[in-house]
């Protein structure tokens, strides 16, 4: 356990180390930890770190914001010390096994299995996957939805792809997608800038929130462009479809696909 006594502290001490999950002190004040929740939730490393925050007072709280802001709990100041502990040892063990999937998965690379180059299911993979994913969808009777994500052509883009700066950082795009997903989601690499996910238990606004925060994330890093240039940004257009009565793997698939850049039209 380490203490940091302020919130640059806290994000030095979150850089600097692994956590397993982060207890912030709600004062009177909540800025400060709705700061450090919101930079959380911006960095893909420290994306699936649950945040806890833990309430001093008794004043009156928006749940639904604390939690859009990235908290993944919410303690009371009259919540038992006790309950609060257990809860964020139930959180910290569940970010464990998350952490531990995770690199799982990561020793598959050069299996022929996975995208030799971030990681990711290669597209026959992933339709495979996909197909018995649907299938347990069907017999739970639980939704699912796919998200197809493809690196828009913006200028700055175009000017990266000419000098082959994109290709050097579709890679790293790629490993930021990967962990900006949840255990029981799947991410392939379709295509050089095209990524899918499969996303159980997901119906399909939830799964378009979730493919735009992955976007707005990594759409924060700015790649090397090259000596003598500015840095560039990589932003995404994105398609959504949920599996409908009926429908294979494949037809939701090109729904998503055909979705993409759809709503910014």
């Amino acid at each position: 356990v380490v203490a940091a006594p302020t919130p640059y502290t806290a994000f030095d001490y979150l850089h600097e180390r692994p956590f397993d999950a982060a207890v912030l002190w709600g004062a009177e004040d909540h800025a400060p930890a709705l700061s450090i929740a919101s930079g959380m939730k911006r960095n893909t490393r420290l994306y699936h770190v649950p945040a806890i925050l833990y309430l001093r007072g008794s004043g009156e709280i928006n749940l639904a914001e604390l939690y859009n802001r990235g908290f993944a709990d919410v303690a009371a100041a009259d919540t038992p010390e006790e309950e609060t502990a257990e809860r964020i040892a139930a959180l910290a063990q569940a970010h464990r096994r998350h952490v531990a999937i995770r690199r799982a998965l990561e020793s598959a690379r050069g299996s022929g299995l996975t995208d030799p180059s971030t990681g990711l299911f290669t597209p026959e993979l992933f339709a495979s996957h996909l197909a018995r994913v649907a299938e347990g969808a069907r017999l739970r009777r639980r939704p699912l939805s796919v998200a197809v994500l493809r690196v828009s052509e913006t200028e700055a883009v175009v000017t990266a792809r000419q000098g082959g700066w994109l290709d050097r950082a579709l890679p790293q795009i790629g490993a930021m997608v990967s962990r900006l997903i949840r255990t029981e989601d799947t991410a392939a690499r379709l295509s050089p800038d095209v990524f899918a996910l499969a996303l159980p238990a997901t119906r399909g606004p939830a799964a378009r929130i979730a493919a735009d925060r992955i976007a707005a994330v990594i759409s924060c890093t700015a790649f090397d462009a090259g000596p003598d240039r500015s840095p560039f940004v990589v932003e995404f257009e994105v398609g959504v479809a949920e599996v409908m009565p009926g429908e294979s793997p494949a037809v939701v698939l090109e729904r998503a696909s055909a979705d993409v850049g759809v709503s910014t039209r």
